[in-house]
């Protein structure tokens, strides 16, 4: 209990050093938020233009010092970033693509990896890394399981300046180097093919239509669906026998409009799991969602019966445990 209050008060603490510096530079919190943490990180206030000024440098040096950032776990650190993060997403006003996806969907995802996923699969990419929650949150657990071992080589790509922003401070604060590209995911990566992909897929539609002919789900007229290219996109880039961890509309998967996609998808790869996600789960249930996990063809591909399921309210501590059951008995048929 006195944790959650320390916790709390630190939150507190954080909030108004980044509000204060928000409203002294006339920025977003979520700009303000990143250039507090490098602050902090780096001792040192950064001023440009005489901004901030020497009044609010005094402020903040004071106030800083009070929060004892260098004593601070990492774990402490990352959870307060992650916190402020979601305080961001309200003050801005983030649309859907950019809220930060609950951990609790890493630690499902983590779950199933462990598995699953041969320990020589090093090379992780997600490709709408937002402020890098699901990334981070995964391989920081892999790591736990693996006793601390990081031999993982990240790749996060965005769009989104503000966000790569943000994945770049959660990537120092948790200690887990990434490569950042800014690029529209759905154009040629400037990387290589991965060992595994792991992605909240971002729902809505693609504007660029030319771009979208060069995908084999593209509609024949109108935008086609940002999703249903994005996870195309992915399969193409991932190795031979690769891996794909994807949070996704369950409408993808089931019903009338599914057919087609489903069809094509199960030519392209090795379905292994669809596991429904708890309604309660999504403030804005509009698009309800599954993880479906994938693996491409190749000569380490896994055969066996599709897992499919779904998860229990969250709010059950018992529905990881059922779930890690299950999985165990899927995966010792």
């Amino acid at each position: 209990m006195e944790d959650l209050e320390h916790l709390n008060e630190l939150y507190l603490s954080f909030e108004e050093v980044v509000d204060i510096l928000r409203k002294e530079l006339n920025v977003t919190f979520t700009e303000a938020l990143v250039e507090t943490f490098d602050n902090l990180e780096h001792q040192k206030i950064k001023v440009e233009a005489n901004a901030p000024s020497a009044k609010i440098v005094e402020l903040l040096t004071k106030k800083y010092a009070n929060l004892e950032y260098e004593k601070l776990e990492t774990s402490v650190k990352s959870h307060l970033f992650y916190l402020l993060t979601l305080k961001a997403a309200d003050v801005d006003n983030f649309n859907s693509t950019q809220l930060p996806t609950p951990r609790i969907l890493a630690t499902i995802v983590a779950l199933l990896w462990s598995k699953i996923v041969p320990q020589t699969a090093k090379e992780v990419i997600d490709p709408a890394i937002g402020s890098g929650t699901l990334l981070f949150s995964l391989i920081d657990q892999l790591r736990f399981l693996n006793h601390s071992k990081n031999s993982f080589v990240l790749t996060g790509i965005d769009n989104d300046p503000a966000m790569l922003d943000l994945a770049d401070v959660s990537s120092y604060l948790n200690k887990l180097p990434v490569d950042l590209l800014r690029q529209d995911a759905l154009q040629p990566w400037l990387t290589g093919k991965k060992d595994v992909a792991v992605s909240d897929v971002p729902v809505g539609y693609y504007p660029l239509d030319n771009n979208a002919k060069n995908f084999d789900n593209c509609q024949l007229s109108g935008h086609s669906f940002a999703h249903i290219l994005f996870i195309e996109q992915i399969i193409k880039k991932l190795k031979p026998s690769g891996y794909a961890f994807l949070i996704v509309p369950k409408m993808i998967l089931s019903g009338k409009e599914a057919a087609d996609f489903m069809t094509w998808l199960t030519k392209k790869v090795n379905i292994l799991a669809v596991v429904d996600l708890p309604d309660d789960l999504f403030a804005n249930m509009k698009y309800p969602k599954s993880i479906l996990v994938l693996q491409n063809h190749g000569q380490k591909m896994q055969l066996r019966k599709v897992l499919v399921t779904k998860l229990g309210s969250l709010k059950d501590k018992s529905s990881l445990v059922k779930l890690n059951v299950e999985l165990n008995n899927w995966v010792n048929e």
